[in-house]
């Protein structure tokens, strides 16, 4: 019997940020590339992207040419709970390890890119799945001659179009040319490229997606997580929360965080505020630093490297807007910002419109306002951020 056919005009990833981004997510059909030039984490991003389609009911093929189906399913797990038989899997690793293979689809031969293609095709045809995941094509690559495997992966793509399908390909460039290279993201709608790095001993993911078509979508390289039962996040390492002094900043920090931390004299911070937070897709590690300029010193270690800055001015003090916008210019010109107007319920605030005019701030900057002690506005204010920082605003 024929697998009905996913409802959704659109695939989400199930990061919120990405998916409004994206207009509700890839739109079907379509053809992804995860590409990047290193070993690097992009395979969660197709796991991901299963698992989000059989979390909405919809069945996900996932060709696999490195793990059992088995040690795929358990590791698939981690996403959480999710109906098995939408998860459907083409077994290539049996027949290499010479084991029996409890899955509907069985590639016999590895050996034979014919053996390999209509398989992986009669699953297509049968399943009508509404999302791809071939991982990866970097291993037909090291065992075929390019133009074959080339050819199968234009067919693979016509038989994802013919399904109404998004199609995910993993891929590792080892030996080919920039030529060849150019070609297969031509066959692609969208490129979504991988990094790591290795910042203070800790490995450091991200991504950037780029649309094929002209005036496409363009994004940021935005930094990623995994968290259990979850799945793929976005992440931020050092979201800065910063201002003038009695501004309301620790106050932000405890009412966006999961779980803060606050070091303090006779109730005013005097070295930071650290809390952990989680909103809609979006984690983020968020740093409080003292608004003195005794604690110019503090502030400045903490500058470093940030992701983006909540800059929290008190809306009835006009004041105190020249020292806000000195600290401004001490993290840098390039870095992301929202300001917040905090306290905008007391007599006298200004509005956000008065204190971007007295802060001569540019016209696209978001001021937001907000009463941090009532948790008004601060997640419309760091979903904005999250925004600018990835690149979709």
């Amino acid at each position: 019997m024929q697998a009905p056919r996913a409802t959704s005009p659109r695939a989400k990833t199930g990061i919120p940020v990405l998916d409004d981004r994206l207009g509700g997510g890839f739109p079907r059909p379509s053809t992804l590339l995860l590409f990047s030039d290193k070993p690097t984490e992009k395979r969660i991003f197709g796991e991901n992207l299963a698992v989000q389609g059989a979390k909405a009911g919809e069945t996900s093929l996932y060709v696999d040419f490195f793990r059992a189906p088995q040690l795929a399913r358990n590791e698939l797990r981690r996403f959480g709970s999710v109906s098995q038989d939408k998860l459907v899997f083409v077994d290539a690793t049996s027949s290499q390890l010479l084991l029996p293979s409890q899955e509907r689809y069985r590639i016999g031969d590895v050996g034979s890119l014919a053996n390999i293609a209509d398989t992986i095709r009669s699953a297509i045809d049968a399943e009508h799945p509404s999302r791809i995941v071939i991982d990866s094509m970097e291993f037909l690559m090291d065992r075929f001659p390019k133009e074959d495997v080339m050819r199968l992966w234009r067919d693979l793509i016509q038989a994802a179009r013919n399904a109404g399908s998004v199609i995910c390909f993993l891929f590792i460039n080892w030996t080919l040319m920039e030529d060849d290279l150019q070609q297969i993201r031509s066959m692609s709608d969208f490129v979504v490229e991988f990094q790591s790095s290795l910042r203070g001993g800790i490995v450091r993911n991200s991504m950037r997606i780029s649309q094929m078509e002209t005036d496409g979508i363009r994004t940021n390289w935005i930094p990623y997580a995994f968290k259990d039962l979850i799945g793929l996040t976005v992440y931020f390492p050092r979201i800065l929360v910063t201002g003038p002094f009695n501004a309301g900043k620790s106050t932000v920090v405890r009412s966006l965080s999961e779980k803060s931390i606050s070091i303090d004299r006779m109730g005013t911070t005097v070295a930071f505020d650290y809390g952990s937070v989680n909103v809609t897709g979006v984690e983020a590690e968020i740093f409080g630093t003292p608004g003195q300029e005794r604690f110019e010193f503090i502030f400045k270690i903490f500058a470093r490297e940030v992701s983006g800055v909540l800059l929290v001015v008190d809306a009835t003090h006009p004041d105190e807007l020249p020292r806000a916008k000195q600290m401004l210019e001490l993290v840098g010109p390039r870095i992301p910002f929202v300001v917040l107007a905090n306290k905008s319920d007391l007599p006298g605030a200004m509005d956000p419109e008065d204190i971007a005019h007295r802060m001569g701030l540019p016209e696209d900057v978001a001021v937001v306002p907000t009463i941090a002690t009532e948790n008004k506005g601060l997640r419309d204010a760091l979903l904005l951020l999250a925004e600018m920082i990835i690149g979709v605003r």
